[in-house]
């Protein structure tokens, strides 16, 4: 299938046909590399707060959790519902970078750049490997009788 459905042919059986595609392994990799990395820094750049996480910030935090591992579970099945869930999780981690000086939970400070920097990372990164063409389909073995 072809990297993003044609505009003409965009239906229910088409979208779910096109999220089913295999990715290739090298990056359902490369994306799940991105999202150690750009999470780990993005955690990593926060300042030290003494102020409680809001209630909702917890309950965000929670999703944005099982947006990931909805993220790892189809990157590990190689499929592209794995990148469109990325993408997903790359716009929470957008809002949620947004809301954490918003809230007040953290000040705003020269790290929320480098934060932002890893979130529009990540989506950006997400939007292109969306957009890749499908895997090639594994080659069929034909066996030569002697």
């Amino acid at each position: 299938m072809e990297a993003w459905p044609d505009s003409r042919d965009v239906g229910a059986e088409s979208t779910r046909e096109w999220l089913q595609d295999r990715i290739d392994g090298r990056l359902a990799a490369a994306v799940g590399i991105g999202w150690l990395v750009a999470y780990q820094l993005a955690a990593t750049l926060e300042p030290v707060t003494h102020k409680p996480e809001p209630w909702y910030g917890v309950l965000l935090g929670i999703a944005f959790l099982g947006l990931l591992a909805g993220t790892a579970t189809g990157l590990v099945m190689q499929r592209r519902w794995g990148v469109a869930v990325s993408l997903a999780a790359a716009g929470f981690f957008t809002a949620l970078s947004v809301a954490c000086p918003v809230s007040g939970h953290h000040p705003f400070g020269a790290w929320w750049f480098g934060q932002m920097a890893c979130a529009l990372g990540m989506l950006a990164f997400s939007w292109v490997a969306l957009g890749r063409p499908a895997a090639a389909p594994a080659s069929e073995t034909t066996h030569v009788d002697a």
